[in-house]
């Protein structure tokens, strides 16, 4: 059956003047954290053709461009993007220039592959179906490593030196040797000559100064007129950037400061469906006792049977929504575009909700316990725990990233054995290492568990170990959707984005909140 994955590589130039994009596709042979576990791409194993559209964070409502070549190479595929004349795309150069959005991330559909010893799923044949810019690259060398940016078509290179003529060379040495007088004269020694204190309030003698007036003291300053010289001096100090605010512009940058975090990291743990067309409720049958199976006394003898019955799962259906009224002069004359990163934040701000909402939900329906005196004993009773709910092994490990409940992402990385060693190392070089974490990416492994670092759980919540089968998180198609209203009147514009989403807690016992008692 055909999967889909998503996997990160680098960009490695980005040209604004030609609005075109250059960078590592996929890298053959490496091993990368993507949505469905660790990911190795044989050589020549993607293909990939002109005209696969270049995203902003894998929204297919947000194209910035297309792809127009790649170069498959014995260690990576390189592909070469147009960027479009719009104003996403002239944002993103900027911000792969700047490197704030430097990163690529492929979405592909596998066709065939094999599972390795590790367990890492080794591609031999898959498809590019879309590539993305993104913010946070699955590599930390994943950065734009050469810009042109466009500018000056003719700038003067560093060894060429202003012509000058031979009338301006007699009066630039005389200029020099005058600003060397007034500034520097030479020092005479006095023998207990007084200490002269510097004067820092206004001279009075700038007062009515006129040109000629001014170009008198200048002439006795070079004499070695003492007061002269500190007239000149002040006169000089009062030119500064203070006295002529008025001329200098203040440059505001098109950079705009905040985090913008779109991932959802517990619902990506979670089985995914998509929500019923019809109502604001949504049953599912569920099975409340068990068929009997059991061995036959003798034959002949009345084999056991015992009626299995079923009730119904309730799942209600949520909106999640947000909107701002904003003026149509605001949309059109911003600079970066306002209603382009309100969309992105509104956006944010709707993965962020929902994803707690989820754990909200999980953590109200009754989660099951599991302790230990240590961190690794915690993990292996809950393993076992949540195996007998549902007879197979959880497959996730959930952590907030500092320390929530009994231990948090901090811990994991913290922990040590008798020797002072990491446990949870990011390195393969330990004997007795149970855990893999790569920080980067907070994304590892734990006794085989997918580790799932979420920072919209609060401190109310425990580390959990659980299965994906255990919940299943349903959800409107294309959410968030974006809905605009213009009021003609006022010349506004009403935005909003909105979702419809459902959970359905389905083995609540299978998620098993972790505590440590040592």
């Amino acid at each position: 059956m055909d999967r889909i994955v998503r996997f990160s590589a680098d960009i490695t130039a980005a040209d604004t003047e030609r609005r075109t994009i250059v960078g590592t596709v996929v890298p053959y042979g490496v091993s990368g954290s993507t949505s469905i576990g660790p990911v190795v791409f044989q050589p020549g194993s993607l293909r990939a053709s002109e005209g696969v559209k270049l995203l902003l964070e894998h929204d297919g409502r947000r194209p910035i461009g297309r792809a127009t070549g790649f170069v498959d190479g014995p260690d990576r595929l390189v592909g070469s993007f147009k960027i479009s004349q719009t104003s996403a795309g002239t944002d993103s150069l900027v911000e792969a220039s700047d490197g704030l959005r430097d990163g690529l991330s492929v979405g592909a559909n596998i066709l065939e592959s094999t599972v390795g010893e590790q367990g890492e799923l080794i591609v031999s044949a898959a498809e590019l179906i879309e590539v993305s810019l993104v913010t946070t690259p699955a590599f930390t060398e994943a950065l734009v490593s050469q810009v042109a940016a466009s500018g000056d078509p003719d700038p003067a290179t560093p060894d060429e030196e202003p012509a000058t003529s031979e009338e301006d060379a007699p009066m630039e040495e005389t200029a020099t040797e005058v600003a060397a007088a007034a500034v520097d004269p030479k020092p005479v020694v006095e023998a207990a000559s007084p200490t002269m204190p510097y004067i820092t309030t206004h001279n009075r003698g700038l007062d009515n100064m006129t040109a000629g007036k001014f170009a008198k003291v200048q002439l006795q300053a070079q004499a070695g007129d003492h007061d002269a010289q500190l007239l000149v001096r002040a006169a000089l100090d009062d030119n500064t950037t203070t006295t002529a605010a008025g001329l200098i512009p203040t440059r505001f940058l098109r950079e705009v400061i905040g985090v913008i975090d779109t991932s959802r990291p517990f619902i990506d743990s979670l089985s995914r469906e998509p929500l019923p067309g019809e109502g604001m409720e949504f049953k599912i049958p569920r099975r409340t006792a068990r068929a009997s199976v059991a061995e036959q006394a003798a034959e002949g003898d009345e084999v056991s049977s015992d009626e299995p019955t079923y009730d119904f799962l309730t799942v209600p259906v949520k909106t999640f929504a947000g909107g701002e009224r904003i003026s149509r002069q605001l949309i059109e004359r911003s600079d970066p575009a306002f209603l382009d990163r309100l969309l992105i934040e509104m956006a944010s701000e709707y993965a962020q909700t929902v994803d707690k909402f989820a754990g909200d939900t999980v953590a109200a329906s009754g989660v099951g316990t599991s302790d230990g005196t240590t961190i690794s004993a915690a993990i292996g009773q809950a393993i076992s725990d949540s195996w007998s709910v549902m007879r197979f092994a959880p497959n996730n490990i959930q952590v907030a990233p500092t320390t929530t409940g009994s231990f948090g992402f901090e811990d994991l990385l913290k922990a040590v054995d008798s020797e002072g060693r990491a446990i949870f190392s990011g390195t393969t070089q330990l004997v007795n290492q149970p855990g893999n974490i790569v920080v980067p990416q907070a994304r590892g492994s734990i006794y085989g568990l997918d580790l799932v670092v979420d920072g919209n759980f609060g401190s109310t919540y425990n580390p959990m170990v659980y299965p994906s089968a255990a919940a299943t998180f349903y959800e409107s198609a294309g959410a968030p959707v974006q809905i605009s209203v213009q009021d003609v009147s006022t010349l506004e514009v009403e935005v909003a984005v909105y979702g419809y989403v459902g959970l359905a807690v389905k083995y609540p016992t299978a998620f098993r909140a972790l505590t440590v008692t040592p």
